[in-house]
């Protein structure tokens, strides 16, 4: 049984779009024809990906975030030693 995706209350501390600095494991969230809503298997994004901050996650372990016009469910430790604001990611 999948566990059902449900949002938290949980403050987001974070910019809302950010580079990766570094691969992290993301769960897809997978959208069904009757419109309900999955999680898929674990996968990773990758370094010097763009994501956008899309609100809570499942828990308070988790953030909901877009990446390459898909959702995902990624954990907070994952990305809290590696936030950056994209604006400051790249350097010209």
């Amino acid at each position: 049984m999948q566990p059902e995706v449900l949002a938290t209350s949980t403050s987001l501390p974070f910019e809302e779009t950010y580079t990766l600095i570094k691969s992290v494991s993301a769960i897809p969230i997978i959208s069904a024809e009757d419109g309900s809503r999955r999680l898929g298997l674990i996968t990773q994004l990758p370094e010097g990906a763009q994501i956008e901050i899309g609100g809570p996650g499942f828990n308070d372990r988790t953030i909901k975030v877009r990446c390459g016009g898909s959702s995902y469910f990624i954990f907070l430790e994952d990305l809290e030693p590696t936030r950056k604001p994209a604006t400051f990611a790249v350097v010209a």
